[in-house]
């Protein structure tokens, strides 16, 4: 995942970036591990899944405060970006 941060950030929006990188790596491990192994009911699945989502809302309103509209189509880009990146760091990385 590859969540960059802007280099005139402060140390505090820095911190809070990697920290929800940091959760948005575990519960999407934790979702495709269990999804892997069949060990997630349709609930645990449902919860990883919007837990993911939300901290992925919260790296996009925390790297851009102001209100947004489009907030649902930029998730969706996020979301199949940073996908691509994960597929690509496990393909490397194995």
């Amino acid at each position: 995942m590859n969540m960059q941060t802007d280099s005139g950030a402060d140390p505090d929006s820095k911190e809070l970036l990697a920290n929800i990188k940091r959760l948005t790596r575990i519960v999407l491990d934790k979702l495709e591990e269990g999804s892997k192994e069949g060990s997630l009911d349709p609930a645990q699945a449902r919860l990883y899944g919007s837990i993911a989502t939300r901290s992925l809302c919260l790296w996009l309103e925390a790297r851009n405060p102001r209100p947004r509209r489009r907030v649902g189509r930029d998730l969706h880009d996020e979301i199949d970006r940073l996908y691509s990146e994960m597929t690509q760091e496990k393909e490397g990385g194995s």
